[in-house]
């Protein structure tokens, strides 16, 4: 039996960091097709206003950072919780001395 199926049914460690691993990057693909669209909004708008589609064209890469660093701020938290749990684990595990 594969080694993620034997994790996923023993319960002896967590997959709670591999999926947040892979939610991280679901996350920058969305933030950067949301960056994406948004800047495409924004050219759209110089068509319209030129200072707006202008302030815009400015705004939203630095949005766009300021996502991509909450993201990963957020999902490291979560990976440090899940930490705190294993190693609490082995705490428990370790014999008196």
């Amino acid at each position: 039996m594969p080694d993620f199926i034997k994790r996923f049914m023993s319960f002896d460690k967590l997959i709670a960091t591999t999926l947040i691993k892979v939610l991280y990057w679901i996350g920058m693909a969305g933030i950067a097709l949301g960056v994406l669209v948004q800047l495409a909004g924004a050219l759209v708008m110089i068509t319209r206003s030129p200072m707006v589609g202008l302030g815009m064209l400015i705004a939203v890469p630095i949005g766009g950072v300021i996502a991509v660093l909450f993201w990963r701020f957020l999902c490291e938290i979560y990976i440090v919780i899940f930490g705190i749990y294993d190693r609490l684990g082995e705490i428990r595990d370790k014999p008196n001395q």
